[in-house]
């Protein structure tokens, strides 16, 4: 029996697919149509992943943090934030900080567009 192996992610084989019922010249189009396979599973599998770890972040915004979310949104700096709101600028870093931590991110524009994504902010 020949068969060709289905590799996902990481080179681990999750499955074989059998070739050897099939036409010699149609095996080789089944590899190729096979590996485009691997990656659509490979693609749907890591957006799953991802929507996942999404869904798993704890989201519990206090009005403060909306409120210096979207203020970061519309392009306001630390110093604008914290006058127009009337805290501290060091109260403005700390909700920067715990508002990253509480939507899994890395930075402020991924902060912005995952709010903005999740509906919890409306920038219009």
């Amino acid at each position: 029996m020949q068969r060709l192996s289905l590799y996902i992610i990481d080179e681990k084989i999750i499955g074989y697919f059998d070739v050897s019922t099939i036409e010699y010249g149609m095996a080789d189009e089944m590899a190729i149509v096979l590996e485009l396979l691997a990656d659509k599973i490979a693609d749907e599998y890591k957006t799953n992943i991802k929507e996942q770890e999404l869904n798993n972040c704890n989201i519990d915004l206090t009005d403060n943090q909306i409120e210096i979310l979207l203020m970061l949104a519309k392009g306001y700096k630390e110093l604008a934030i914290s006058r127009e709101i009337e805290i501290k600028p060091v109260t403005v870093k700390y909700h920067k900080r715990k508002i990253i931590e509480k939507l899994c991110v890395k930075s402020i524009q991924e902060e912005v567009a995952k709010a903005v994504k999740l509906n919890l902010i409306d920038i219009d």
